[in-house]
């Protein structure tokens, strides 16, 4: 019998955004496939299993209490893993058990190294946490997982991880298009069907929203007072949300930057589908699952030229400069103006999303387990 556990504790999270949405659809997908003879999966959570979690044949649910609000991976589901240790742990996070016996493979998922590439736009206490996380995991990891060719290539040339140790699991969109009548939603926003640029992310310095938010004043200053055209930010607000605050305040565009604070899937989904075109231009990325919801709507994607977006991207989006705010308002201006040049990214997105698939990414995650475990 082979026995392959799973740290599920994010699935007892709101896996709305981020690592335990990942999660959440990652696992959900791997239960699709089938499982091979001899095989069995426990997933480690420290509370009962999510009422709707419904777990098929071989798989279960192990509740792993700990009586304290922090420690539970390095406290419990180490002990656990020296008590009653599986063939194979995979861990969809960057948080590696302190204490693995040596019998057990490590699969792993690092979603990016961005505070490295980056670390001017990440708090330093943060920094170093994340730093300590991956270090720990590549230390124990028999296999990683990665969502791109590019996160590969920093593990590889940051880290020094052996390329062969490595595997890439493309991602793919979380928000799909849904036919519900987005006019009440304009309407309390304030905003014209194909007036507004639109933005899904956290409002921080990774996500270089004050850079956008520069980009779109220069934008209405040049066409002139009066223009309806608005900025919609829909997200929680990060690190830098005082420089983000001030900003709209210096550019005197507070009457035209809506923020909406986290928005649900459906309200998300009809702001896609009405955007004059979606702005992207984060600092750093691991993936970028954004840019292809945006391009599954049917939304002119205008992004950043950084290796992960031109690798999940590629020739369906305009891509600038991450550090070009008149490059971004220049992009944003042709798909003002430019008909043309909108339906032909329209199309190309729809198109190119094509190739993404949840189940693409639970498949080559089953792999890394499989050949994580043959390693001797």
């Amino acid at each position: 019998m082979t026995t392959y556990g799973i740290d599920a504790h994010l699935l007892l999270r709101q896996h709305t955004t981020g690592v335990p949405r990942y999660a959440w659809l990652l696992l959900q997908h791997m239960m699709t496939k089938p499982l091979q003879d001899g095989e069995r999966v426990v997933l480690y959570g420290h509370a009962a299993q999510p009422s709707d979690l419904v777990l098929p044949t071989g798989w279960s649910w192990s509740v792993l209490r700990w009586p304290i609000p922090r420690g539970w991976t390095h406290g419990r589901l180490s002990f656990e893993m020296v008590i009653h240790p599986p063939d194979v742990l995979f861990v969809p996070g960057h948080e590696v058990p302190l204490f693995v016996r040596a019998s057990t493979k490590v699969v792993t998922t690092l979603h990016d190294v961005a505070f490295r590439i980056a670390p001017e736009v990440y708090d330093p206490s943060s920094r170093r946490r994340q730093e300590m996380a991956v270090q720990q995991a590549i230390r124990r990891a028999t296999m990683i997982t990665s969502p791109s060719e590019a996160t590969k290539h920093d593990l590889v040339h940051l880290y020094g991880v052996k390329p062969e140790h490595i595997m890439v699991t493309p991602l793919a969109p979380t928000i799909l298009p849904s036919n519900n009548d987005a006019s009440d939603l304009l309407r309390r926003l304030q905003i014209g069907d194909g007036q507004y640029v639109l933005s899904i992310s956290r409002l921080e310095k990774k996500k270089n929203t004050a850079l956008l938010i520069r980009a779109f004043a220069a934008l209405k200053r040049k066409l002139g007072k009066g223009h309806p055209l608005k900025l919609v930010l829909a997200g929680t607000f990060g690190y830098g949300e005082q420089e983000i605050r001030q900003v709209i305040t210096r550019e005197g565009v507070q009457d035209d930057v809506r923020l909406t604070g986290y928005v649900s899937d459906d309200d998300a989904s009809m702001l896609l589908s009405h955007a004059l075109c979606f702005a992207f231009p984060s600092r750093a990325e691991g993936f970028g699952i954004p840019v292809l919801e945006a391009m599954a709507h049917g939304t002119p994607v205008v992004s950043v030229n950084i290796p992960a977006i031109r690798e999940v991207a590629g020739d369906a989006a305009v891509l600038v400069s991450p550090n070009d705010a008149a490059a971004l308002m220049s992009a944003i201006e042709r798909m003002l103006f430019d008909p043309s040049l909108r339906d032909d990214y329209r199309a190309r997105g729809l198109e190119h999303v094509k190739r993404f698939s949840w189940d693409t990414t639970a498949e080559t995650t089953w792999l890394a387990l499989r050949s994580a475990y043959r390693i001797q």
